[in-house]
């Protein structure tokens, strides 16, 4: 990923979460853990439009 999808995914976080990592999933694609204020962990699936912008929905 870039790093200017690396900010949009960034821009789609509710406030207070970071991103903490990010892998290739075994399904073939690309999740997203954060962690809110509390330490907890949310997941996301990442999908791109077809110019390359990132997007996230909660797994």
């Amino acid at each position: 990923m870039t790093e200017k999808q690396i900010k949009q995914i960034e821009s789609q976080l509710p406030q207070g979460e970071k991103i903490d990592r990010m892998y290739t999933a075994f399904e073939g694609g690309i999740r997203v853990i954060t962690k809110n204020a509390d330490g907890y962990e949310i997941r996301y699936n990442v999908s791109f439009d077809a110019n390359g912008n990132a997007s996230i929905k909660r797994y």
